[in-house]
This record gives C-alpha cells, sequence and structure tokens, in this order.
C-alpha cells in the first residue's frame, strides 16, 4: 500500500491530483546545476555521491509541485564500467575510447562483463547516491531509478558517439552481424537487471527504462533485436516494483511495444495520448507523457493551451491511471520560468 500519488497512477488509480516529474528535470537548463558544473567535468559529478544528490534534489527545491526525483546519473554507466573509456565531449556529448566493431571486441566485451560483481562494484556511487537522496526526500516524494534499455546503450557502444540520426554503425552491426550483435545485448541485459536490483535495494521505488532511441528500428527489427531484452528487464525487476518504458518515436511500433508488459508507457510527444490508450488498455496499467520540451520555448498562453489539451486527455483514460511528463528530456535552454509555470499548472489542474 503506498500514498504516494506517482506510485498510485503506476498502478492503474487515480490520485487526488496528476502526478508528474519531468525528464532531464535534474540538470543543464537551472542554474544551480550551471554553478556546479562549472567546477566539475560530468563523470565526476555522476560519480560522486554528494554532488549528485544535490544535483538530483534542486528541482524538487525549485519546482515543489513535483511528485518525484530521479536520480541524477546516465544511461551510459553499465559500458563506463565496463572499460570502454567514456568522456563527455563539449559539443560533442558521449564518446568511447574503445568502441565495440569486431569479434574479438565482443569476445573482449563477455570478459569484462563476467564479473558482475567487480562491474557493480564500480557503479556503487549511484546505490549510495540513492540512500542520500531518499533520506531527504518528503514521504509523499517517489524516488525514480532508471537505466538505458539495451539497444540504446548498445548504439552508443557500436557508434562509439551519439548516433546523430542514422545509427549507421550500430544498424549495419545489427544487419552483418547479427549473432554478435546479440551476444552485445546479452551483456548489456545481464548487467542492467542487476544494476536496476540493486538501485532497488538502495531505495528507487520505480524504474524507467528509457529506450530513446527505439524509433531507428524497424517494427520487424525492434521484434527481432531489441524487444526480446527489454522484455527480460522488466520481467526481472516487475516483481519488485513498477516498470515505466519508455521508447522514444515509438508511433510505428506501439503493437510490439505494447507487449513487453512494462506497467507504464512512456508515451512521446509525436503520438496522441487518447489514440495510444485505445491500443494500450489491458496491456499497461497506466500512460505516462507527453509534453513537447519545445513547447516549453512558447509563451505561456500556448504553453497553457497545450498543457490543457494533453491533461484533459490523461484525465480521460478512464481505466488507465495517467502521470504527466515530457514525451522526451528538458532543453538545455528551456526557459526556468516555464517550467514553474508548468508543474504549478498541473499541480492545480482537476478533472
Amino acid at each position: 500500500m503506498t500514498n504516494k500519488p506517482l506510485l498510485l497512477a503506476a498502478q492503474g488509480q487515480r490520485p487526488a491530483h496528476i502526478p508528474q516529474w519531468l525528464m532531464r528535470q535534474a540538470g543543464r537548463y537551472l542554474p544551480e546545476y550551471r554553478a556546479i558544473r562549472s567546477q566539475n567535468d560530468t563523470l565526476t559529478m555522476f560519480k560522486t555521491p554528494r554532488i549528485a544528490t544535490e544535483i538530483t534534489l534542486q528541482p524538487l527545491r525549485r519546482f515543489p509541485s513535483l511528485d518525484a526525483a530521479i536520480v541524477y546519473a546516465d544511461i551510459l554507466l553499465i559500458p563506463d564500467a565496463l572499460g570502454l573509456g567514456l568522456q563527455f565531449v563539449q559539443g560533442e556529448g558521449p564518446v568511447f575510447s574503445r568502441p565495440i566493431r569486431s569479434e574479438s571486441d565482443v569476445q573482449w566485451l563477455e570478459e569484462q562483463a563476467s564479473d558482475t560483481n567487480a562491474i557493480m562494484a564500480k557503479l556503487d556511487y549511484l546505490n549510495e547516491t540513492l540512500q542520500m537522496v531518499k533520506e531527504q526526500l518528503a514521504p509523499e516524494i517517489t524516488l525514480i531509478g532508471f537505466a538505458g534499455a539495451p539497444w540504446t546503450v548498445a548504439s552508443y557502444m557500436l557508434e562509439g558517439q551519439s548516433a546523430h540520426g542514422e545509427f549507421y554503425t550500430s544498424k549495419m552491426f545489427m544487419l552483418q552481424h547479427p549473432s554478435l550483435f546479440e551476444r552485445v545485448m546479452a551483456v548489456v541485459t545481464k548487467l542492467t537487471i542487476t544494476y536496476l536490483e540493486r538501485q532497488v535495494k538502495a531505495g528507487a521505488e520505480i524504474i524507467q527504462l528509457f529506450e530513446s532511441w527505439g524509433g531507428a528500428l524497424s517494427p520487424s527489427q525492434y521484434a527481432r533485436f531489441c524487444l526480446p531484452f527489454s522484455k527480460q528487464i522488466i520481467s526481472a525487476l516487475k516483481p519488485q516494483v513498477p516498470v515505466i518504458h519508455f521508447v522514444g518515436e515509438s508511433a510505428g511500433l506501439l503493437p510490439e511495444v505494447l507487449t513487453t508488459d512494462a506497467d507504464v508507457l512512456g508515451v512521446d510527444w509525436r503520438q496522441d495520448l487518447s489514440r495510444v490508450a485505445a491500443s494500450a488498455r489491458g496491456k499497461v496499467r497506466a500512460l505516462q507523457g507527453n509534453l513537447d520540451p519545445l513547447v516549453l520555448h512558447a509563451s505561456q498562453h500556448e504553453l497553457q493551451s497545450a498543457l490543457e489539451k494533453i491533461l484533459s486527455a490523461g484525465c480521460e483514460l478512464n481505466d488507465l491511471g495517467y502521470i504527466f511528463n515530457l514525451g522526451h528530456g528538458i532543453r538545455q535552454t528551456t526557459p526556468v520560468e516555464n517550467v514553474s509555470f508548468v508543474t504549478d499548472f498541473v499541480r492545480k489542474f482537476r478533472r
């Protein structure tokens, strides 16, 4: 039993107000984050629990209408612990000095991953952060843990950096060397399950699995190379906590995505909540989403109009729970005052 609005909605219930959190709510658009970033590199911030805890809590102080804290971390911390040489390069984003490109690379990766305990020991900083955050949260606030889904994480490992839309290297590896690709996915899946289980033990009450680049795959590619691995993770976590599954640009993959057995489907901004609900009933317990992050740059008049449409649709889901969120992460250039407007408007909105 719980009295936390976000957890109630994830179970398909209707709490007194619409629960909300925002993807990337802790991060670059906040001046208090930028003050910390000016004195620390990105990996140091992830790996220093005191700093990561402060960053996780910053949006809750500024926006008291939020119903959840999501731990400040990154979807690429597992490949970093595997020794792929993760760096965050100004203007380029994440870059790996040792990408996976050949059979010998895959063999090396499997050897690196063979000692799960050693890999998890390198990630203990995240569990310490979760514990520190949990101690400072109000009783009604939900703590969210997360990981990247296997295809999204593997695409970075194969590309060696952000793919910028085409995913040429990772998809060519998948298509030309399918058995090797599946071995990479198996490594990521196994470690992700343990990684998330440890987050739950450290205090995470709900997990979001980020398949940010799922839309790069065709439905048949998704069904063969992606879906089985995501289902393994969700199946392992569900007996412990609810699972939110977010798949970016997933309109063309919706029938396949809905077979993952996640509790909550995170809906990207390219889809209509009511249409998704028509397909999702009986397959998930709740929907989450799905304001276009760029609408946060519009006037508050336009912002209110967009919010009213999405929140009204969320209230009409009837037999599904509803969690308000964006349809992807907050942009770095987002005006803070508009985030405040959104969170206050959502909290006051009545069904």
